[in-house]
Protein backbone atom coordinates (compact mmCIF):
# COMPACT_ATOMS: atom_id res chain seq x y z
CA UNK A 1 0.00 0.00 0.00
CA UNK A 2 1.21 3.48 -0.87
CA UNK A 3 2.20 5.86 1.93
CA UNK A 4 -0.02 8.94 2.30
CA UNK A 5 2.01 12.15 2.15
CA UNK A 6 1.29 15.85 2.09
CA UNK A 7 1.39 17.48 -1.32
CA UNK A 8 4.27 19.83 -0.52
CA UNK A 9 6.61 16.90 0.24
CA UNK A 10 5.70 15.14 -3.00
CA UNK A 11 6.16 18.32 -5.04
CA UNK A 12 9.50 19.10 -3.44
CA UNK A 13 10.85 15.62 -4.19
CA UNK A 14 9.36 15.52 -7.70
CA UNK A 15 10.97 18.86 -8.56
CA UNK A 16 14.40 17.44 -7.79
CA UNK A 17 13.67 14.10 -9.50
CA UNK A 18 12.43 15.92 -12.62
CA UNK A 19 15.94 17.33 -13.07
CA UNK A 20 17.34 13.80 -13.29
CA UNK A 21 18.72 13.35 -9.79
CA UNK A 22 18.64 9.83 -8.36
CA UNK A 23 16.82 8.74 -5.21
CA UNK A 24 20.20 8.17 -3.56
CA UNK A 25 21.46 11.69 -4.40
CA UNK A 26 18.25 13.25 -3.08
CA UNK A 27 18.35 11.21 0.13
CA UNK A 28 22.02 12.09 0.60
CA UNK A 29 21.21 15.81 0.21
CA UNK A 30 18.36 15.52 2.71
CA UNK A 31 20.42 13.59 5.26
CA UNK A 32 23.28 16.10 4.95
CA UNK A 33 20.80 18.99 5.01
CA UNK A 34 22.48 20.26 1.84
CA UNK A 35 20.51 23.47 1.45
CA UNK A 36 22.96 24.78 -1.18
CA UNK A 37 22.08 21.88 -3.48
CA UNK A 38 18.31 21.92 -2.80
CA UNK A 39 17.56 25.66 -2.80
CA UNK A 40 17.53 25.87 -6.61
CA UNK A 41 14.43 23.65 -6.61
CA UNK A 42 12.27 25.77 -4.27
CA UNK A 43 9.81 27.32 -6.76
CA UNK A 44 7.56 28.83 -4.11
CA UNK A 45 7.28 25.81 -1.86
CA UNK A 46 7.93 25.77 1.88
CA UNK A 47 11.57 25.95 2.82
CA UNK A 48 13.62 22.78 2.82
CA UNK A 49 13.80 22.68 6.62
CA UNK A 50 10.26 21.25 6.61
CA UNK A 51 11.36 18.40 4.35
CA UNK A 52 14.49 17.81 6.45
CA UNK A 53 12.28 17.44 9.53
CA UNK A 54 9.86 15.16 7.70
CA UNK A 55 12.79 13.01 6.54
CA UNK A 56 14.24 12.84 10.07
CA UNK A 57 10.91 11.79 11.58
CA UNK A 58 9.62 9.56 8.76
CA UNK A 59 12.46 7.55 7.24
CA UNK A 60 10.18 4.82 5.81
CA UNK A 61 7.71 7.31 4.34
CA UNK A 62 10.61 9.22 2.78
CA UNK A 63 12.00 6.02 1.27
CA UNK A 64 8.59 5.25 -0.24
CA UNK A 65 8.21 8.84 -1.45
CA UNK A 66 11.56 8.65 -3.23
CA UNK A 67 10.53 5.35 -4.84
CA UNK A 68 7.28 6.93 -6.07
CA UNK A 69 5.23 4.67 -3.81
CA UNK A 70 2.97 7.31 -2.29
CA UNK A 71 -0.52 8.77 -2.41
CA UNK A 72 -1.03 12.48 -2.02
CA UNK A 73 -3.51 13.12 0.78
CA UNK A 74 -5.52 15.83 -1.04
CA UNK A 75 -5.23 17.85 -4.27
CA UNK A 76 -6.95 21.00 -5.43
CA UNK A 77 -7.17 21.46 -9.19
CA UNK A 78 -4.35 24.00 -9.12
CA UNK A 79 -2.05 21.71 -7.18
CA UNK A 80 -3.02 18.76 -9.40
CA UNK A 81 -1.85 20.79 -12.42
CA UNK A 82 1.39 21.62 -10.65
CA UNK A 83 1.91 17.96 -9.75
CA UNK A 84 1.32 16.90 -13.39
CA UNK A 85 3.90 19.46 -14.50
CA UNK A 86 6.62 18.48 -12.01
CA UNK A 87 6.14 14.73 -12.08
CA UNK A 88 5.27 14.12 -15.73
CA UNK A 89 6.19 17.35 -17.54
CA UNK A 90 2.56 17.93 -18.60
CA UNK A 91 1.53 21.53 -19.24
CA UNK A 92 -2.01 22.89 -19.48
CA UNK A 93 -3.00 23.86 -23.03
CA UNK A 94 -0.19 21.79 -24.52
CA UNK A 95 -0.67 18.34 -22.97
CA UNK A 96 -4.22 18.57 -21.62
CA UNK A 97 -7.25 20.86 -21.41
CA UNK A 98 -8.88 22.26 -18.29
CA UNK A 99 -12.64 21.80 -18.63
CA UNK A 100 -13.74 23.06 -15.23
CA UNK A 101 -14.30 20.01 -13.06
CA UNK A 102 -12.03 17.80 -15.18
CA UNK A 103 -8.74 17.77 -17.04
CA UNK A 104 -9.11 16.12 -20.42
CA UNK A 105 -7.13 14.80 -23.37
CA UNK A 106 -4.24 13.60 -21.21
CA UNK A 107 -1.87 10.95 -22.56
CA UNK A 108 0.88 9.22 -20.61
CA UNK A 109 2.98 6.13 -21.16
CA UNK A 110 1.50 3.05 -19.55
CA UNK A 111 4.23 3.13 -16.88
CA UNK A 112 3.61 6.80 -16.01
CA UNK A 113 -0.15 6.20 -16.02
CA UNK A 114 0.24 3.40 -13.47
CA UNK A 115 2.35 5.68 -11.29
CA UNK A 116 -0.23 8.47 -11.52
CA UNK A 117 -3.07 6.14 -10.51
CA UNK A 118 -1.04 5.20 -7.42
CA UNK A 119 -0.04 8.78 -6.51
CA UNK A 120 -3.19 10.83 -7.13
CA UNK A 121 -5.36 11.86 -4.21
CA UNK A 122 -8.67 10.05 -3.89
CA UNK A 123 -10.66 13.26 -4.38
CA UNK A 124 -9.97 12.79 -8.13
CA UNK A 125 -11.15 10.00 -10.45
CA UNK A 126 -9.15 8.86 -13.47
CA UNK A 127 -11.27 7.71 -16.40
CA UNK A 128 -9.40 5.72 -19.01
CA UNK A 129 -10.53 6.53 -22.55
CA UNK A 130 -8.13 4.71 -24.82
CA UNK A 131 -5.20 2.39 -24.33
CA UNK A 132 -2.62 0.77 -26.58
CA UNK A 133 0.63 -1.11 -25.90
CA UNK A 134 2.57 2.06 -25.02
CA UNK A 135 0.17 4.86 -24.01
CA UNK A 136 -3.03 5.57 -22.15
CA UNK A 137 -5.38 8.48 -22.89
CA UNK A 138 -7.61 9.55 -20.01
CA UNK A 139 -9.39 12.32 -18.13
CA UNK A 140 -9.09 13.27 -14.48
CA UNK A 141 -12.36 14.35 -12.87
CA UNK A 142 -13.16 15.84 -9.50
CA UNK A 143 -14.85 13.13 -7.45
CA UNK A 144 -17.12 15.37 -5.40
CA UNK A 145 -18.64 18.25 -7.35
CA UNK A 146 -20.21 21.27 -5.68
CA UNK A 147 -23.98 21.43 -5.79
CA UNK A 148 -25.27 24.97 -6.17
Amino acid sequence: MAEKVALNYALMVEQVKSRGYSKDKILEALNKRDIAFLKEFGKGLPDWETLFSFCDDNQEKMAQLLKGNYEIAFLTKGTLKRFLLYKFGLAEGKDYKDKGDKLSEITLTSKDYQELTKNIAKNWIIKELEKDMKNVQFTIELKFKAVI
